[in-house]
């Protein structure tokens, strides 16, 4: 009698522990174990399977669960605290404890983009947040959703949102209502999307039974909102491993798909399929007027290569220039790409890869702004020396009136390069100096801004025929 009542302490005790995580334990040592098995007939074998019921401070209130950055992120929806773990574990899984700290709290189910980390609310809110501090970077509303569990989607470059009941929605990026699948299911708490290139997409909802001695892992297709797999998990106990945040990840090449078992444990299992490329990082930064686009693989099947797409504002992605991949690889390949003279505003890019076959897949979607220039500035030409066309820049704090007009070494007036209004930012100019003779040659910049600045610049080049 002794031993039983002691049991049950320890399950109180470890469920409610709300201490900081000192990762001095040893991961599948925890009680209720058989909590996590899945039922007969379950097509994905565990991949590893990170118990952390007696862990002091995880335990107690973890639901939302991601791997980002190598490291898998547990999130503590009755309070604010974030734990993160190093991802070199067994089977690709959780090791040690990398670090903890404090995030806005009270969220659910978590998701990214490649690039941010996003959480749902639990009403109409995901929140984005800094993959480094977890501090909040912005809240996104959902016109007409919930958030309780979420997905982001990088073929529609959106987010899945649902809540316990009630339909599962898409919104895009800015939180507009574009798709709604009709839902029946009560305890919706995790979600996860999952596509391969040429298959169908579909969403796995990681659901909560009513009783709390049961949840459902059910497979959806998107296209037309059918379920196709109902998985049901059985407890031992109804406060210990109810259904938690769900996610879909590439682990060393491998899809696998995270389940949290609320307080008890994080469980992957492996999906099956091709990753003909495995993305490990994509990133856009500022330099002068230009974006520069960094991304690598870590393998690479029949890739043909990359489409770069870009969208301005709430605009539609255009692409804006093709990167040529490597064939089949398993060594890390690095890639780049620079979009120049990039004018003032927000900016949205991601890579559409290409198989030779042509299948294709999105990668994650980055956000650049462009601010405007703090000051006017007439840049140097390019080239220089030239023969016959050169390229002249010039940046704008304002709107303005610009006048430009290039002059002889005698000081007379041989071209009017432009005389109109132009917007604040970064402007080009073409000159083409075909039927001028050799020499040196001045230009000049006449602005006045719509704030009554009046800004006027002259740079010397050189005609070199």
């Amino acid at each position: 009698m002794k031993n039983v009542s002691f049991f049950f302490l320890f399950l109180i005790l470890a469920t409610c522990t709300f201490g900081q995580n000192d990762g001095a334990f040893k991961p599948g040592t925890g009680a209720i174990s058989t909590d996590t098995i899945p039922p007969v007939g379950f097509p994905y074998p565990t991949q590893f399977n990170f118990n952390y019921v007696g862990v002091p401070g995880v335990s107690g209130g973890s639901a939302g669960v991601l791997y980002h950055g190598d490291k898998f992120h547990f999130f503590r929806w009755n309070a604010n605290m974030f734990y993160r773990y190093n991802g070199n574990g067994v089977g690709g899984g959780p090791s040690t404890l990398a670090d903890s700290g404090t995030y806005a709290g009270a969220l659910r189910d978590f998701t990214s983009d490649g690039s941010f980390i996003y959480g749902g609310n639990s009403t109409t809110g995901i929140l984005k947040l800094d993959p480094v501090t977890l501090a909040t970077v912005q809240t996104i509303t959902c016109a007409g959703g919930s958030t309780r569990a979420i997905a982001y989607d990088a073929t529609r470059n959106g987010f899945w949102n649902t809540g316990f009941g009630g339909n599962i929605f898409l919104h895009d990026m800015s939180g507009v209502l574009k798709q709604t699948i009709t839902s029946t299911l009560t305890g919706k708490y995790g979600m996860a999307f999952d596509s391969i290139p040429g298959q169908p997409a579909y969403l796995w909802v990681w659901n909560q039974i009513t009783g709390g001695l049961t949840a459902t892992l059910e497979k959806i297709d998107i296209a037309s909102g059918t379920t196709l797999n109902t998985y049901t998990f059985t407890y031992t106990a109804a406060s210990i491993g109810i259904a938690g945040g769900a996610e879909i990840c590439v682990i060393n090449g491998k899809r696998i798909l995270l389940l949290n078992f609320q307080n008890q444990a994080m469980v992957g299992y492996e999906l099956g399929g091709i990753v003909p490329v495995e993305f490990t990082s994509f990133s856009g930064s500022v330099s002068n007027n230009d974006v520069v686009l960094n991304w690598s693989t870590a393998t690479e099947k029949n890739n043909y290569g990359f489409e770069v797409l870009r969208k301005s504002g709430n605009g539609e992605f255009e692409r804006i220039s093709f990167i040529p991949g490597n064939g089949t690889s398993t060594t890390t390949q690095n890639y780049s790409y620079v979009d120049k003279n990039v004018a003032a505003g927000n900016y949205s890019y991601r890579l559409r890869q290409l198989d030779f076959d042509g299948t294709y897949a999105f990668s994650s979607t980055v956000e650049v702004d462009m601010s405007s220039p703090a000051q006017f500035n007439l840049g140097q030409n390019f080239p220089n020396p030239f023969n016959p066309a050169t390229t002249i820049s010039f940046n704008l704090a304002v709107d303005s009136k610009v006048s430009i007009k290039v002059f002889n070494a005698l000081g007379q007036e041989v071209s009017v390069l432009t005389s109109a209004q132009y917007a604040a930012g970064t402007h080009n100019l073409n000159f083409n100096a075909t039927g001028l003779t050799s020499g040196i040659y001045y230009y000049t910049i006449e602005a006045v801004g719509q704030d009554g600045t009046n800004y006027s610049s002259t740079k010397k080049m050189v005609l070199n025929k």
